[in-house]
């Protein structure tokens, strides 16, 4: 069943290829997404050099949510396996799962710390979504907020001191906040309705989106000149288009955020600086472009497009040129991690 599965990504000479490829060296570069083409979610290793892709689970639940560890050996997922969604792990050289949490109530939107020595994620077992930490080979898990609003997770600051997420409900609890993991300090850093919080690598910015009367924009929250994140962060918005421009994602240098637009009728891949100037559009497919990706050294994106329908994983150089197409099914590929 399996090798009937992955001929449909590839032709058999890709698969005898494989076979000499898969468990050397380390899984660094290679994109790790989620397929459905089994008629369940799995997650999927593809490399984009070769074109050649593993599966890493194969089991009847939906598993989504995959995000690389900091040193590219293992896989943080979510799967529904035991009927709530719980945080596993896989090991993408050797296959190995490890299922992380075991508590009534959803699991969801696990970071891994910037030394992949903790996990932060979202947790529903008390009834609302609050921010829990937790050893990245298991543990017993840390709740490190506690408000009635649920929370909806942000980023990991470079230097692993702070995480930034979001919060709904009423204009005093809602707009992004900052928590210490230890849970000693908490920021309130914007009070509007602001989520997807994401820090540059260099630690100085963070980028986020803000809906208002339901268009979303991108905005810039930028730490004080002392070092500092305080509730009187400077902004500066990045977008002002009429049309929704969301899903920030910055470059490895910190120079240049790709987002997604939807100012030319559908889902577009952009670049700008990080002061929002230089909007280059780098897709042009008169279908969906999204969820875009950095690679490691900042010379492509990787991107989820519906060109040919269902979702597909393409990937392109970092100025829109030399874009190729790196799954062929007829099953939805997405949630792409580089």
């Amino acid at each position: 069943m399996r090798h009937k599965l992955m001929v449909r990504f590839f032709t058999l000479a890709s698969l005898i290829l494989m076979a000499l490829v898969i468990g050397c060296g380390s899984d660094t570069g290679k994109i790790v997404f989620v397929s459905e083409v089994d008629g369940d979610a799995e997650i999927y290793v593809i490399d984009p050099e070769s074109g050649l892709a593993e599966p890493l689970t194969d089991n009847r639940s939906q598993d989504i949510n995959p995000v690389w560890s900091p040193d590219g050996k293992q896989v943080l997922y979510v799967s529904d396996g035991s009927g709530d969604q719980e945080i596993s792990l896989v090991d993408a050289k050797h296959g190995k799962i490890a299922r992380l949490t075991n508590i009534p109530g959803d699991d969801i939107s696990p970071l891994w710390a910037p030394d992949g020595v903790n996990l932060a994620f979202i947790s529903n077992q008390d009834g609302n979504a609050e921010v829990y930490l937790m050893p990245a080979e298991g543990g017993r898990p840390i709740r490190i907020t506690a408000k009635t609003p649920d929370d909806r997770m942000g980023d990991w600051s470079p230097d692993g001191e702070w995480l930034a997420f979001s919060r709904g409900g009423s204009v005093e609890e809602q707009g992004l906040w900052l928590r210490n993991p230890d849970g000693v300090n908490l920021v309130h850093l914007t009070e509007e309705n602001d989520f997807s919080p994401t820090w540059s690598p260099n630690g100085d910015h963070i980028a986020f989106v803000r809906e208002t009367e339901g268009n979303k924009d991108i905005y810039l929250a930028s730490r004080l000149k002392d070092g500092t994140w305080q509730d009187d962060v400077e902004l500066t918005r990045l977008t002002q288009h009429e049309d929704t421009d969301d899903t920030p994602v910055w470059s490895p240098d910190s120079d240049t955020i790709a987002f997604v637009s939807f100012r030319d009728g559908n889902g577009e891949i952009y670049i700008m600086e990080d002061d929002g100037s230089k909007q280059l559009r780098l897709t042009t497919n008169e279908a969906d472009d999204l969820e875009p990706v950095w690679s490691p050294d900042g010379k492509d994106l990787a991107f989820v497009s519906h060109l040919y329908g269902p979702g597909e994983i393409f990937i392109m150089d970092n100025e829109g040129g030399n874009q190729r197409r790196l799954t062929t099914n007829d099953a939805e590929d997405h949630s792409p991690d580089w």
